[in-house]
């Protein structure tokens, strides 16, 4: 067992997340502007170093911000308790790091938010314990089939992109979250050999399961979708009007 961060270094990241959301959506808008176009990542400034890192703390909108973090919740915590702290924060920031770079070789377009990251939580993850039960809304899942239910869409999108779905999902950095697993399954790797190795068996497993049971997991998604939708909803009313309050900062 690795040694841990007194304090929870998921908790500490999502914390700190909303934080500077709440602080660039409490800008008057002409500067909220200029803090998106200041800290980005993209080709165009690629030398200015620290775009490599602010740029993982922007997000575009609460819808943004609540689906990353509430995947780094889930996944980050279970890497969190099989590796160590530096390895944890190097997962992290190197799935994000990668997962930018793999967008702006793909896009001229800049590329804001923890997603590499998170992705990056997921590659390691369904690597160092693929059969951690985990409950997805009301419905104990492994790990390992959640993992690869994300996964398979993000390739989906990344080589086949339907048309239907290109209107919805145009400005996700798919590419950013593909290198971000890859980034995570490998140090995934480097981390502990012999259980990633058993990882890649257990996924195995899981991938029959998926495949079995896709109509189980299709009404799970289903019904997923719904209550997300409802409760993202919900927290962006919070996180809009927390951030209307908090206005008067700069005034």
């Amino acid at each position: 067992m690795e040694k841990h961060f007194p304090v929870s270094l998921t908790n500490l990241l999502i914390t700190l997340n909303v934080i500077i959301f709440l602080l660039v959506f409490s800008l008057p808008e002409e500067k909220m502007r200029w803090a998106f176009e200041t800290f980005s990542f993209s080709a165009t400034h690629i030398t200015e170093i620290w775009r490599w890192f602010t740029s993982l703390f922007l997000h575009v909108s609460a819808s943004h911000l609540f689906f990353n973090m509430l995947g780094l919740y889930f996944f980050g915590r279970i890497v969190e308790e099989e590796v160590s702290p530096q390895w944890f924060l190097s997962i992290y920031f190197i799935s994000g790091l990668i997962g930018s770079f793999a967008f702006m070789l793909t896009s001229p377009d800049a590329v804001v938010g923890a997603s590499g990251c998170v992705f990056g939580m997921i590659g390691a993850a369904m690597l160092l314990n693929p059969m951690k039960r985990i409950h997805i809304y009301i419905f104990p899942l492994p790990l390992g089939i959640v993992a690869l239910f994300f996964v398979i869409f993000e390739a989906i999108m990344v080589y086949f992109k339907p048309e239907s779905l290109e209107n919805v999902v145009s400005n996700v950095a798919n590419v950013a979250h593909i290198g971000g697993v890859i980034t995570g399954a490998i140090f995934a790797f480097f981390n502990n050999p012999k259980k990633a190795l058993k990882g890649v068996g257990a996924l195995i497993l899981c991938v029959f399961l998926l495949i079995f049971f896709s109509p189980v997991f299709s009404f799970i998604a289903l019904i997923g979708s719904i209550v997300l939708n409802v409760i993202d909803s919900l927290v962006g009313f919070f996180l809009y009007g927390t951030a209307d309050a908090l206005s008067f900062i700069w005034q």
